[in-house]
């Protein structure tokens, strides 16, 4: 089976190229009726439209596989861990780091929205997981990052990528966040990349209790750049 973690923004990348297009087209029947002073802005344009698109092809394809490993990589995992991916998707760190435990398990849980990432469905995070050969690792569930359905301290570690800045509301972002704290057991990790909003991130991690917060640079393997922002849970004295 073909592992595919699905396209990113999917409705974002469809328009841009539509409109790259489109610009090109108009700006070639500007030139062809001789209004050349409109088609030189209207070939520029269109091809940043097709820039971007080809920029946002490129992040989902290859530039967040890149960014997934060098986010586990933070984490240390010895392998048996419980890790939790919030706001999972098809799959990318679920998987991931799935692929780097022994005698844990990697749990994800998503709302499965499509709007955000093509494909998102419960059968094709299990199709990945089954065809990188970590499906007996892996547990999909429902559930609102906002809510989750898990107890207390229930998890070693937590991930998330490109999922957090989906919730609207400031006050909904911050809750999943205080979730996301709960649910660490004393010293787990966590590892949040996101494109923006990642220094309140940092913030009201430190507020809920986490240590050794630290926000990278702006990585432009991914577009758009993102951060990826870390902390931990004080180990008992």
């Amino acid at each position: 089976m073909k592992v595919d973690y699905g396209l990113d923004a999917p409705a974002l990348v469809r328009n841009f190229a539509i409109a790259g297009a489109t610009l090109l087209l108009v700006g070639l029947a500007a030139a062809v009726v001789g209004v050349a002073g409109l088609a030189g802005p209207l070939w520029l344009a269109g091809a940043m439209f097709l820039a971007t698109t080809a920029a946002m092809l490129h992040s989902s394809r290859r530039g967040k596989l890149i960014e997934r490993d060098r986010l586990l990589d933070r984490l240390g995992l010895r392998g048996d861990e419980a890790v939790l991916d919030v706001g999972c998707g098809r799959g990318l760190l679920l998987i991931g780091a799935a692929k780097r435990l022994t005698a844990g398990r990697a749990v994800g849980v998503d709302i499965w929205s499509a709007v955000d990432q093509s494909g998102n469905r419960p059968s094709a995070t299990l199709a990945n997981a089954e065809a990188e050969g970590v499906a007996e690792r892996v547990e999909v569930v429902d559930g609102d990052m906002r809510s989750l359905p898990f107890a207390d301290a229930s998890f070693d570690a937590v991930v998330s990528s490109l999922a957090i800045h989906n919730v609207a509301d400031a006050a909904g972002r911050e809750r999943a966040l205080r979730e996301i704290a709960r649910v660490l057991r004393p010293a787990a990790r966590v590892a949040i990349l996101d494109l923006r909003a990642t220094a309140d991130y940092a913030l009201a991690l430190e507020d809920f209790g986490l240590v050794d917060v630290a926000r990278s640079r702006r990585s432009f393997r991914m577009y758009p750049p993102v951060r990826v922002v870390t902390g931990r849970r004080p180990a008992p004295q």
